[in-house]
């Protein structure tokens, strides 16, 4: 299976650049309020490194900011999804046509192992191989008719080719880079004052001057209507309604048993920690809408992210709700 990196990914238009340029500028603000230079370097180090990539970087080349935020999940497979990319990327596929992205005219494969998708643009048609794929000028999608004409071809190509032509994105992780900006912003506020102890109101205040002063795009005015203002809203989990600095729902923190894991790996058991935090959406991620925004993206428990599945929070209480009176727990 396709196992590498996403095809162009230290490769940035000049939009991707300023964009990971202002997520770095609020970064560095938010580390700016942690007093203790420890605890700051900690922030940076798990948290706000960015990397100027497509793809946050090999390994751990930014921090969970922008891997949560700036970037799509990570994916691998005989399919042409990039192993992870930025959530604006202007290629996306999708089952069906929304207003969120224009469809492509074709795709071609040069010489059997490379990918080209052909798209309208100011009325003339155009080819972009998939290594070129980031350079569109505008958001478009790959619909299933697109791809079938190659089935035949593509279902025999190797992990190789698979690999060098990872250029798409999913539609319903897309979103606009205001709202990754956003969203890396809330996440940052949220971290810094649950985990690190910084003070909500200056923190906050810093930021919104940042989005605010940005000059990516001067028709965009940010902080957006989507940006929120309270407090509980940004630091507390969207399900239980507990800070994300304390275990889910308040529960004792429960011992779990040890099991051997090889000595030369890197361990990632602390992940999954029933309160450890994981990236959220409080209504799940759809085609047909870009709810990849600040509204809608949290950080919260791993037991809470768990027990919501892909089902909205509306959802997820209603079945909570069920299970509780189910069992006679009501009070």
């Amino acid at each position: 299976m396709a196992t590498g990196r996403t095809i162009s990914a230290s490769f940035l238009a000049e939009r991707d650049a300023r964009v990971i340029e202002l997520c770095d500028r609020i970064s560095t603000s938010i580390a700016n309020r942690i007093g203790d230079a420890n605890q700051r370097r900690k922030f940076v180090s798990d948290f706000g490194k960015t990397s100027k990539t497509r793809d946050a970087g090999l390994g751990v080349g930014a921090g969970k900011l922008q891997r949560d935020a700036l970037c799509t999940r990570g994916k691998q497979g005989k399919a042409p999804f990039s192993n992870r990319n930025l959530r604006w990327h202007p290629l996306v596929v999708a089952d069906a046509v929304w207003d969120c992205a224009k469809p492509i005219e074709e795709i071609r494969i040069e010489g059997d192992e490379l990918l080209v998708f052909v798209v309208e643009e100011n009325g003339k048609r155009r080819r972009y191989r998939a290594d070129k794929a980031h350079e569109m000028k505008e958001r478009y999608v790959a619909l299933p008719e697109h791809w079938i004409p190659h089935v035949n071809l593509l279902k025999g190509w190797s992990d190789t080719q698979w690999t060098q032509n990872s250029c798409v994105i999913p539609m319903q992780e897309a979103c606009d880079w205001q709202d990754a900006a956003e969203t890396f912003a809330i996440l940052g506020i949220a971290v810094a004052v649950e985990l690190f102890g910084s003070d909500f109101g200056k923190v906050y205040a810093d930021v919104a001057e940042i989005l605010a002063q940005q000059r990516i795009d001067a028709n965009i005015k940010l902080p957006s209507s989507l940006f929120p203002t309270e407090r509980a809203d940004i630091t507390n989990c969207p399900v239980c309604k507990v800070s994300i600095a304390e275990n889910a729902a308040k529960m004792p923190e429960r011992q779990r048993e040890k099991v051997w894991q090889p000595a030369w790996r890197r361990t990632k058991r602390g992940e999954g920690e029933e309160s450890s935090i994981q990236i959220m959406h409080v209504n799940p991620l759809v085609e047909q809408e870009l709810r990849h925004n600040a509204s809608n993206v949290r950080y919260g428990h791993r037991w809470c992210n768990v027990a919501m599945t892909d089902h909205s929070l509306d959802e997820t209480l209603d079945f909570m709700e069920h299970i509780v009176r189910a069992h006679n727990r009501c009070q």
